[in-house]
Formats: structure tokens, sequence, C-alpha cells
């Protein structure tokens, strides 16, 4: 990660993270949105590196097994940047979504 992003924005975004889903557990006792998925009423889409080594595989199967209508894309060979790696096969797809929605 600090390749590809740089050790200080890195550092300082891991920590902020870090900081962010230690408070989540605590409050919700780990439940970072699984509650609300299903409160979801409108068209999302969903996209995810089949390597991320930051997003489990399980979590967005979960998101779109519990957000009605929502539409899931994978990049077999993608990671956690797949919006920079992969950013005109990205772009269109979220173009396309956000074309159909209108």
């Amino acid at each position: 990660m600090i390749e590809q992003y740089g050790e200080d924005y890195f550092r300082k975004t891991w920590s902020a993270w870090i900081d962010g889903v230690t408070e989540i557990i605590e409050e919700k006792k780990g439940d970072v949105c699984m509650a609300e998925c299903r409160q979801i009423h409108k068209p999302t889409l969903i996209l995810h590196g089949d390597h991320d080594p930051m997003v489990p595989q399980e979590h967005p199967v979960y998101l779109q097994n519990n957000i009605r209508g929502s539409r899931l894309i994978r990049f077999p060979d993608g990671k956690h940047n797949i919006h920079l790696r992969y950013a005109d096969v990205f772009n269109r797809h979220v173009e396309d979504f956000l074309l159909k929605e209108e």
C-alpha cells in the first residue's frame, strides 16, 4: 500500500481507518453496515477486486445478497485500487450504471 499511495498519506489514512473501525466495533459491536443494508431501496452498484487485501470477498457478496436489486461487478485480477488500475473499465461500469438509472 505504501508503494501505491506513498508512505505519509498511507500512514495517516491507515491510522484514521483503524480509529474509525475501532469506534464502530466498540459502539456497534462490530456491525459496520449489516443492519442498514437491508434498508437500501435504491439501485446500488458494487465493484470489487477479487484480490483486495483490505475487503474480503464475502463482503461484496453479503452486500449483493442483502441490498435488493444491487449489482456486483468483480475484477478477477483486481486488488484494492481497481479505480486506478482499471480506471477505464471501472469508469465505464459506473457511467453505464448511472446512465441506466436516470
